[in-house]
C-alpha cells in the first residue's frame, strides 16, 4: 500500500502543478485580454480560453488540495473523540468522499463522451470544443477518488492526534 500511496501522492502533485499552470496561463490571457481590448482591439477567444483553464484548474488542483488537507475538515469533533472516535469519524467521511469523487468520475466521463460524439461547441463567439473542459472532471475527480483510498489507508496505518484526521 505504501507504493501506491506514493504512485497516488505523485499524481496529485503532478496534477496541482498542472493546475497551477493552468491559473498562470487563464491569469495571463486576461491580462493580454484587457490590454489588447484598452487599445481597441477586438478578439473573441480569450474568455472561452481563460473559462476552459480555470474549470480544468479547479479539477486537477483538487486531489493536491485533499492530500494537503486544504479540504473541509471536521476538527470540532476530531478534538473532542478519542482516538477511535477520531479514526471512526475520518474514515467516514473519508469514505463519502470517496463515494462523491467516484460519482463525479464517472458522470464527468459520460458528460465527455457525450460532447465529444456530439461534437458539442460552446455558446461564445470562438465556439471551442466543449470536451477539453469536461474532461477535468473525470480525470480530476477520479484522482481525488485515488487519493481518498490513499488517504483512508494512511488514517487505518498511523496513529492519530487531534485535528490531523479530518479531510
Amino acid at each position: 500500500m505504501n507504493r501506491f500511496n506514493r504512485l497516488v501522492d505523485g499524481l496529485s502533485l503532478a496534477c496541482a502543478l498542472a493546475a497551477a499552470l493552468l491559473l498562470l496561463a487563464a491569469i495571463l490571457t486576461i491580462t493580454w485580454m484587457v490590454a489588447y481590448r484598452a487599445t481597441g482591439h477586438q478578439n473573441s477567444w480569450e474568455l472561452d480560453t481563460s473559462i476552459m483553464m480555470m474549470v480544468g484548474a479547479a479539477f486537477l488542483g483538487s486531489p493536491y488540495t485533499l492530500k494537503t488537507r486544504g479540504h473541509v475538515g471536521m476538527e470540532l469533533l476530531d478534538v473532542l473523540l478519542s482516538e477511535r472516535g477520531r479514526r471512526r469519524l475520518a474514515v467516514t467521511g473519508q469514505g463519502v468522499g470517496f463515494v462523491v469523487c467516484l460519482y463525479l468520475a464517472w458522470v464527468g466521463l459520460h458528460m465527455t463522451l457525450e460532447a465529444l460524439a456530439s461534437h458539442e461547441r460552446s455558446l461564445g463567439i470562438s465556439q471551442m470544443s466543449e470536451w477539453p473542459k469536461y474532461a477535468a472532471m473525470p480525470i480530476g475527480m477520479g484522482l481525488t477518488a485515488l487519493q481518498y483510498v490513499a488517504e483512508i489507508a494512511r488514517t487505518l496505518a498511523g496513529p492519530t492526534q487531534p485535528g490531523t484526521l479530518s479531510s
